[in-house]
This record gives C-alpha cells, structure tokens and sequence, in this order.
C-alpha cells in the first residue's frame, strides 16, 4: 500500500503531469496518474490502465463497437470537475489505496457509497481485494440512471481484504465502459474479521521426486475459508511492473489443482508463521510434473514439516525437448538475478527469454549492460538471457529480438525502418519474428498491426511468429504466409506481466543429436529454434515426423513417392484431457483422430506425394474457447515435390494479391488515432504521430521492392503452373507499381 511508494511526476508534453514510480528496478510501463482528491480512509486516489483484479480486464470493454477492453489501451487522462460545488473525478477507470490504519489484511463485509454524476457516467462496476477465491471480487454492472443529477449506490465488499494488492498498491478500483463522474467515495467497515486463536509455523522443501534435488515452485497455501496467508520474506518478491510483490493471482488460463488461485513462488523451501488449523497445499512446476495436493494441520506454537515431491509427467529433456519462452518481461539490473531465475524455474522453462520493452520515445524492463553471453544467467539447466522488443508501433506491429549481442535501439528518425533492426539482429546472430499475432484480426482493431510482417516476409529476416499467447492460437496470417511457399516458425510467448506467467504458454525445441554433456547447450538451442525444430504448446506434447524427417525439416521426393506420416500426443491430465490430434496440409485438416479418454493419442498415415506442401501436427485438450484453448502446433514438415516450392497452388495469387494491396495502402492510408498514439500512449502520442508522417517517404522503396518480391513470386509460380494459372492477376498495389508492372 502507500508506504512502499515514492512517486516524483513527469511531464510528457500532453498537458498533464504524470507519475513515474521511482524503485530499485526502473520505472511505471503502465499508465497510473495520480490525483489530490481526499477522501476519509483513502491513501491515494489514481488513474489506470489496468488494476490487477483477476475478472476485471474482461469486464472492462467501451461500449464503442469493436474497441479494445479498457485495460488493453489507455485510459482517458484522469480529468477533475467541479460539478455543482462537488469536487468530481472523470476517469475511465479509478483506483484506490486505503490506508493502512483503516484496514490492512482483513477479512470481513464492508460497504462501499458512491455517489456520481448519472449523465456524465456509463456503466461501471466495483473490484476489490478479497479473501480466498482469486483474491478478487467483482460487483454486478451498475447502470446509471437516465436521468440528470447526482446518484449515490452503496455496494457490498464481500470478504475485502484490502493488503494492496492491485496496481501500485490499491485496494479497490471502479472500472467503466466509457468512463464515470464520480463524485464522493466512502467505505465503512463491519469490524467482524476473526482474530487468529493462536499462531504456529509450517516449514516445507520441494523437491524433484526423481532425482531428490532441491527444485524452485508455484505454491499455494490455504486455509478452510480459503483465504491464503500473505506469503512471507522466505518466499520470492515478483516482479509486476513497478510493483513488487509476492502473491499472484492464477488466471484462468494456467492449470492449477485448486479452487483457490493466490499463489507464491518459492526456491526450494519456504517457512512461514500461520494461524492455527488445516490448510491446503498445492504444488506445481509446468506441465511436464503432476501437481501436488495434500492436507497440513498446524498446531499453536509447533512447526509442521512438509516434503513435496513432485513427480514428472513426462522427461522432455530426457527425450532431446527443451522450452523456452520467447516473451517475459522483467528489469533485470544484474545478469545474475536468482529471483527472476527462481520464477521462470519454477515453470520448469529451460529459456527464458527476458525482453527490453522500447517504443518511440523510451525503454522499459532494461536489462544488464552485459548482453550476449555475458548477460546470460544459467543454474541448474535453466537460462536466463537477454533480448528485446522494439520497435513496437501500431502501424507495423511489436517487433521481438532474441538472443543479441547488444541492444539495437532504433533512432527516433528511422524508427519505423523495421529492415535495419532485422537484419542487424541476423548480423549478430539473433532470432528474429513479429510478436502478438493476429491482433489485426480480433476485436475489431485495425490491421495496421500485420503490415510490418506484410512488408519484411519476403525479406527472409523473420524467423518466427508468435501464433499462441494468453490463450490464442491465432494463425491465419501464417499459414498465409506458408502458403505462399515461405518458411516462418511457430512461436509462443507468455508476455509477462500483460498475459500469463513465464511458460504458460512455450515452445519447445529438439537438440536431438547435438552434443550437449548432460546440460543445455544454449547457442545450439538458438540455431535448432532457427533452423525450425520446434513446436508451441500451453499443454500438449508433441512428436512427428515424415519419412524420418521432423519438425523444420524438408522431404525432397518424386511424385509418387509414399510419404509416410507419424504423430503422438501427450497431455497431463492435470492441465487438461486430451480431445484429438489433427494432420494439417497446407492450412486443411488432412486427418484426425480422436481421444478415447487416454492421455495419449497416436495418429499413422501413408500417402503418396502428388505435390508439394507444407504439412504439420496439432494437438487439442477439451478447454477449446477461441480465447481460452489448450492446443499444440507443430512447425511444419516441408514436403517438396519434384523441385516445386511449397505454396498452396489454389492460394497463393489471392494472397499475394492481398498482401499487395496493403503495400499499396500504406502510404496514403489515414492512420486510426488509436494506432498513431502508440502502445504507452501518454509517453509517445505527439512523437510517433509526428515521426510517422516524416518518415513515411522513406518507406517507399521498401514497398517497392517487397511488391517486386511477390511479383516475382507470382512469375515462379506460374512458371511451374502454367501462365495465367490460378485466380485473376493480383491488382497492383500502386499507380507507380502498376506502370512498372505493365513495363514487364
């Protein structure tokens, strides 16, 4: 709550000051702007873009069509008004951090009055800090009334809580569709939390049940109420963006053996000093280990002694299959930071890749000033290594660099040259893909976000796409992409703290055959994730090859020759139970074959090659919500055919005709003001509107020569499918492209 904060304010040119949070690792990457409006009991009154109440980002979406949840872009600035003599707050969503000394780690039902303008407010709801569940409860949608003048709704806080566990330390947030008036704020408490009768202490140590070594996990630990002890100091302080903190909340998206979802995360062992009586303890470490649950009854002044013995699942390393996560963002101001390693251990990733976030105008989530090998830090088999994200523009998408040698920082005057970041990240032996797939095509954003990977696909600088995160698996634009005969792997990020914990979602990749010593040979699991030997999952294992060959690998064959096919599928059943496993050719579902309830399914089929495609595995479990699925995608198998390439022979002239129609476009398009504001809003607004009309001209013979590309690409197409094969020509993207095309 406000004693662990010092907030000094910046101002960023839009007329308004913000604050910037000054603590060990950096600065605010959220938009939180604090306001003097006093009020009984309330420490601190601010704006937000987002509130940390587990349920509240769903419920936060404007009532305008087709915009994106409150909590996904920025919130209106928060405005003051006086509103007939009443001291009023105009805000889209507003936290609060109440004092301490009113209450702090309570459990009991407190009221809430708000009083607010009805006909400057939309709908709105309340959340709060509670005891036991998700540690946050979530009132029903409240409807002003229609009518002008003021209106005043009490709401009850059940179970609050209240130990500032929200962003920067709120305790309550109201949350609205298209923003609220509010005009007075009390809160009165019921004084019934039940006093502890005595205290005793629990002391555990966790361990790999296989090799008795001490391993780091996700724990939880709850009374019979459910409510979960505040962690102690012998658990790990977390990362959240500027906050520091030591409990998390489980989303609904990461497999956990309990109802409740307050978590802690611990290296090894943990102690702590609890009220008396019976808890339940839960364990986990990713997907390959079987959650652990048991019971612990703590005695008044004694210590209870646990062992928890996690048992694997299944070996991947064991098998040449380690993971990584490509996306996590944290600062960290020393290579060697066994707290950061401790968090992405305890999801048993093997790679965690912790990204610099930079837009237009600055940095956040830095990383040390050694990078490359340097700034690598391994124990146990488990990496952490430095990389970035940036540049990052709606116009072109987020940009994901991994593996460097050095920070490539972009000048402010070429920060839209996409190319040169790309092909200094491949000078230095970096792995390089587009981040957040598929955002162009949800919630009615525009598609400005895909024309980055429109304009460098033909390039050969993208390595990967990152196709599954926070639940998605988006993959139209790929498989676009692989039908036009263009080799892009899978990628799987967990965009830590936006989305998931690290290793929610992961690739694996096969160093099979690579000499490794018993441990991780790091460069080499690089080149493997390069060269295409992976696959992205939140779940599912896979296997599967063609003729011997797997995962990135190419089969040149004759016509004729059989093809033969196999796949096998895992799932621990404690993240989920598996559905099917489907063969995919070239974006069609060739074969499946469905689940009977066991935890493996195994798929053989043997064709015979009459052309060539690309062709990969995926794997389902029973959660199949568009936004919330438990899949596996295989990168593909390329199967080339008497030396065609492997494009979609009936897509390939109505894609590239798409693509070029969007090359065209950029130049002369309006930019929606959502997208020219940039992703921290407050921070790049002016500049990136401002830098984009400058450096638009320079953008033309990158478009020129990516439309040349797939000109080229139609000519090589119909030179294996005969002139004028398949749809009608694309049209040009330009007048000056369509003179030049008519000069061919």
């Amino acid at each position: 709550m406000s004693a662990r904060f010092a907030i000094p304010f910046l101002s960023v040119g839009l007329g308004i000051a913000l604050p910037m949070l000054v603590r060990a690792h950096g600065t605010e990457a959220r938009y939180v702007e604090v306001v003097d409006w006093q009020k009984e009991h309330v420490a601190r009154v601010f704006a937000a873009n987002t509130a940390h109440f587990l349920g509240m980002q769903d419920r936060n979406r404007p009532v305008t069509p087709g915009a994106a949840p409150v909590s996904n872009r920025t919130s209106i600035p928060i405005k003051t008004k006086a509103v007939e003599g009443r001291s009023c707050l105009l805000s889209q969503l507003l936290a609060f951090d109440i004092d301490n000394k009113f209450a702090y780690d309570v459990d009991e039902s407190m009221s809430l009055t708000l009083t607010f303008a009805a006909e400057y407010s939309s709908p709105f709801y309340v959340a709060w800090d509670k005891s036991g569940g998700t540690g946050a409860g979530i009132s029903a949608e409240i409807t002003p009334q229609s009518t002008p003048g003021f209106q005043t709704v009490t709401i009850p806080l059940d179970r609050a809580r209240l130990a500032g566990q929200g962003t920067q330390g709120a305790d309550i947030a109201i949350g609205t569709r298209n923003g609220i008036m509010l005009c007075d704020f009390q809160i009165t408490r019921s004084n019934t939390t039940p006093a502890p009768a005595a205290y005793g202490t629990v002391k555990l140590s966790f361990k790999d049940a296989k090799t008795g070594g001490s391993v780091p996990a996700r724990v939880g630990l709850y009374d019979a109420t459910g409510r979960a002890p505040l962690a102690s100091d012998q658990s790990l302080m977390l990362q959240r963006f500027a906050d520091d903190l030591r409990m998390l909340a489980v989303n609904e998206r990461t497999f956990w053996p309990s109802a409740n979802r307050q978590a802690f995360y611990v290296d090894g062992s943990y102690e702590a000093r609890v009220p008396v009586g019976t808890y339940e303890l839960v364990a986990t470490r990713g997907p390959e280990f079987k959650a652990w649950r048991g019971k612990l009854e703590v005695k008044k002044d004694k210590t209870t002694k646990a062992t928890v013995a996690l048992d694997r699942y299944a070996d991947l390393p064991a098998k040449g299959w380690y993971s990584g996560d490509g996306h996590i963002h944290v600062t960290r101001d020393d290579a060697a930071d066994p707290v950061i390693w401790g968090f992405v251990a305890a999801e048993d990733v093997h790679v965690g890749n912790l990204l610099e976030m930079g837009n237009i105008a600055s940095l956040h989530f830095k990383q040390p000033k050694e990078w490359g090998k340097a700034g690598r830090f391994e124990r146990d088999g488990h990496f952490l290594v430095s990389g970035q994200e940036d540049p990052r523009t709606g116009h072109f998408g987020h940009t994901i660099h991994q593996n460097l040698q050095q920070p490539i920082r972009p000048p402010t005057d070429e920060y839209f040259l996409y190319d040169k970041v790309f092909k200094e990240s491949q000078r230095q032996g970096g792995v390089s893909g587009f981040a957040h797939m598929g955002w162009g095509q949800r919630e009615g954003q525009e598609p400005q976000m895909n024309r980055g990977l429109t304009l460098l696909a033909p390039t050969g600088l993208v390595n990967f796409i990152e196709v599954l995160q926070a639940g998605r698996f988006l993959s139209e634009g790929w498989y676009r992409l692989l039908n036009l005969g263009y080799r892009i792997n899978p990628a799987a990020g967990s965009d830590w703290p936006y989305s998931d914990f690290p290793g929610v979602v992961r690739n694996y990749v096969s160093l099979r055959g690579v000499k490794h010593n018993g441990s991780l040979n790091l460069d080499a699991w690089f080149e493997s994730y390069r060269a295409g030997h992976t696959y992205v999952t939140n779940g599912p294992f896979l296997e599967f090859s063609v003729n011997g060959k797997g995962m990135g690998e190419e089969v040149r064959v004759k016509k004729g020759t059989p093809l033969d096919f196999a796949i096998e599928t895992r799932l621990n059943p404690d993240v989920d139970k598996l559905d099917r496993l489907e063969l995919v050719a070239l974006g069609e579902v060739i074969e499946t074959q469905r689940g009977q309830g066991s935890d493996r399914i195994s798929l053989s089929k043997r064709l015979a090659a009459d052309r060539s495609m690309w062709v990969a595995a995926r794997s389902f479990g029973s959660r199949q919500d568009p936004d919330n699925m438990t899949i596996a995608h295989s990168a593909p198998i390329y199967i080339v055919v008497d030396e065609e390439p492997t494009w979609s022979r009936t897509q390939l002239p109505a894609i590239v005709g798409d693509l070029r129609y969007q090359l065209g476009r950029m130049l002369g398009e309006e930019i929606p003001p959502i997208v020219n504001a940039g992703p921290e809003v407050w921070e790049t607004r002016t500049l990136l509107a401002e830098q984009w009309l400058l450096q638009r001209p320079l953008l033309k013979p990158r478009i020129e020569m990516a439309d040349a590309a797939y000109r080229e690409l139609v000519t090589q197409f119909e030179k294996f499918n005969g002139a004028g094969s398949g749809k009608a020509p694309p049209r040009p993207a330009t007048r000056e492209m369509a003179d030049e095309e008519h000069d061919h």
